[in-house]
């Protein structure tokens, strides 16, 4: 990452923008970037895939958590993420999670193009 100087690596970025979210117990459940965008708050997110799927509801959960620390940073600013369209599972709990559809498009990735969606957030404040 260093010698590629992917944005990952720069410690500034890194303390700016990453967060590694844990469970009661210190395990690393999933982690979170929160993208600066003109007027916008893109979350990029990952949670562990054992959490992934389950009844529980934990990855709704998981979102709602993101979107209010992204509401607690910058409250004024729409907030966004992008899901590759054949991603049903993640594109469901987004949707429970308050995101919608709003536009469809063609981007690159690291094993060449790919249909992504971007998704906005329209449900309520979570800031408690």
């Amino acid at each position: 990452m260093l010698r590629e100087q992917a944005e990952f690596a720069d410690p500034q970025i890194r303390a700016e923008q990453y967060r590694a979210v844990v469970d009661e117990n210190g395990i690393l459940s999933g982690f979170v970037q929160f993208f600066p965008i003109v007027g916008v708050t893109r979350l990029g997110l990952g949670l562990r895939p054992t959490l992934c799927g389950k009844a529980s509801g934990i990855g709704t959960q998981f979102v709602h958590l993101l979107v209010q620390e992204a509401q607690r940073r910058t409250p004024q600013q729409e907030i966004d993420l992008e899901v590759l369209v054949w991603n049903e599972r993640a594109i469901q709990t987004y949707e429970r999670a308050g995101f919608t559809i709003t536009d469809t498009y063609n981007k690159w990735t690291p094993t060449g193009m790919a249909d992504f969606h971007c998704m906005v957030y329209n449900g309520p404040s979570l800031i408690w």
